[in-house]
């Protein structure tokens, strides 16, 4: 089932290619690789590579010992390896020429290392290399009902995750205790955390920093925690955030946190079809400048989430893409006192015909320890 799936995904995409007059896409190792082969590793010294020609068959270019693994496990039929002693510029060159796309117009992963590229250049002078993000994008930020299970089966998984983690919160634990629960429980439950290189467990001051990673830092009475972190189930991720408070919280943390829970779940309702990210993005921000505090609400609404927990679209101003069923992304604002605390609650959610889907559901009622 899952070769077809990859295999249509390339037919979509030479498509795409045809249609914008491009005659080939070049993928190095990468989640887009992964994407449209079902093959992922992490990039290496050695070049890999698949070529996706506008017409004929797609072509992995693979170290010698790759060859049985690719071979095993993508659709792709065309692999052939390279050894030590050869040059695998050269070999891809040789691709190319008998593709006759040594005078082609070539999209690239925009991950490609920057000297593989030098290297094809070298030895295809006549060719030019485009990026190819803006021609992958548009297809991967439409969910299938493949992915969309993926997704719900990892954010179920998180809910239970973050259930557990709460309940380990306490005074004189510290940051990374929690942080090194909360990818144990991933691993118990058959998932892995995706978070590098730790999970944020902020507290105290640290919750003021959105990307804090967890520490020895004892939490201590009197202190904001913020809880976040991505889960993985087959590629597929999940990202939550939820803050919780050690003691009793004082008027203003109370005023701050209920903001934030409003700009959030009134994001979330907002979410449907022919909305812009935008839109999205500025009632969300109106909330809380409206309070006062918008100058510490100090990054973008959301992002997308799929194969890569940061994707396409992003819920930013200035961004005009109109919301469609079948995206995803997270909806996450937050408001940051630095030297002081700060609250973040964030949930990812599928668009679908009528409004928004979450695929994290844990509640958002301020849990007090």
């Amino acid at each position: 089932m899952e070769s077809v799936l990859h295999k249509t995904r390339t037919e979509k995409l030479v498509e795409v290619l045809n249609n914008k007059g491009i005659d080939g896409f070049m993928f190095c190792i990468s989640v887009n690789m992964y994407y449209f082969t079902d093959f992922y590793d992490i990039q290496m010294e050695r070049f890999l590579a698949l070529l996706v020609p506008s017409k004929g068959n797609p072509v992995f270019l693979v170290p010698e010992l790759y060859y049985d693994q690719i071979r095993e496990t993508t659709w792709i039929e065309n692999v052939i390896s390279w050894t030590d002693r050869e040059d695998p510029f050269e070999k891809m060159a040789t691709i190319i020429k008998e593709k006759k796309l040594s005078n082609a117009k070539i999209a690239i992963d925009d991950t490609l290392r920057g000297n593989f590229l030098l290297a094809l250049q070298e030895r295809l002078p006549q060719a030019k290399f485009i990026s190819g993000d803006k021609f992958i994008s548009p297809l991967r930020r439409i969910k299938s009902n493949y992915e969309k299970d993926l997704m719900m089966h990892i954010g179920s998984i998180h809910d239970k995750v973050y259930k557990k983690a709460i309940s380990a919160i306490q005074i004189g634990v510290s940051e990374l205790k929690i942080a090194n629960l909360i990818i144990d429980t991933f691993k118990e439950l058959g998932a892995r955390c995706g978070s590098v290189p730790v999970p944020t467990v902020a507290s105290g001051p640290h919750s003021a920093q959105p990307h804090y990673r967890a520490t020895d830092k004892i939490i201590a009475d009197g202190e904001s925690v913020v809880l976040d972190c991505c889960g993985d189930w087959k590629h597929y991720k999940s990202d939550m955030t939820r803050t919780v408070f050690l003691g009793k919280p004082s008027e203003e943390y109370l005023k701050i946190y209920n903001i934030v829970r409003k700009a959030q779940e009134t994001g979330v309702q907002n979410v449907k079809p022919g909305r812009t990210c935008e839109e999205i993005d500025q009632i969300v921000r109106k909330i809380i400048e409206d309070e006062g505090y918008g100058k510490y609400f100090i990054h973008r609404t959301g992002h997308g989430i799929g194969i890569e927990v940061h994707e396409e679209p992003y819920i930013n101003e200035g961004n005009k893409l109109v919301l469609e069923p079948g995206m995803a992304f997270s909806v996450e604002p937050g408001i940051y006192l630095p030297g002081k605390y700060g609250v973040r609650i964030e949930d990812c959610v599928i668009v679908t015909e009528n409004g928004a889907k979450p695929f994290t559901n844990l509640t958002h009622d301020l849990i007090t320890i």
